[in-house]
């Protein structure tokens, strides 16, 4: 099944390369979110917009029809290896900003992820499937979602590590995925508007 990567615009490459391109001269043993990487050494791959669903939208069971955009992802790859993300969001007016690097464990997964997603077989008989990341921050879980233009196509696959409730190693269709996240939300204490332990 083929993978069709949305395109963002050029102002959303412009964010990250710029800040890319501020870590110049940096020495390498300080670029700990560029995995030790110089500006030079790495490449923007498979962007991919990022939704993310919050409790709230889960335990209404609309499906992910209330996942909200809020920016795009990329790969950095080194020689070909993926060693850190990079990510944007949207300011106060609309236009893409620069929101983080990672190097950790979801960058990895990811890029995993999207080569075993080249083999999942498509519900409506090859249709091309657009890798979107699903991001629940309150449970800790990503995931990459595979859509399409029928619903009934949606694919999504985890990304280590997962919640308990959650099998890594699972192709989930939309709806047993967020039944998944669901049992999850369950063990999570609710959060009232005196709480001070969130960073």
């Amino acid at each position: 099944m083929p993978l069709e990567h949305a395109q963002p615009s050029q102002l959303v490459a412009d964010a990250v390369r710029s800040r890319l391109d501020s870590f110049s001269g940096v020495p390498e043993t300080e670029l700990h979110a560029l995995a030790g990487s110089t500006p030079a050494e790495l490449s923007m791959q498979a962007p991919h917009e990022v939704y993310t669903l919050g409790l709230d939208q889960l335990a209404a069971e609309t499906g992910l029809a209330s996942a909200q955009a809020g920016g795009w992802r990329y790969l950095l790859q080194r020689d070909d290896q993926a060693v850190a993300s990079a990510q944007t969001t949207v300011d106060s007016g609309g236009e893409p900003v620069f929101a983080l690097f990672n190097s950790g464990p979801f960058v990895q997964s990811t890029a995993d992820a999207l080569g075993r997603a080249e083999q999942v077989d498509s519900a409506e008989g090859g249709e091309s499937l657009e890798p979107r990341l699903l991001h629940v921050p309150a449970l800790h879980a990503m995931a990459l979602w595979l859509h399409g233009a029928h619903s009934t196509a949606d694919v999504v696959m985890p990304l280590k590590p997962t919640p308990p409730s959650v099998d890594p190693d699972r192709q989930y269709s939309v709806e047993d995925y967020l039944a998944a996240l669901r049992e999850e939300a369950t063990t999570v204490d609710p959060v009232g508007h005196e709480d001070k332990t969130g960073g």
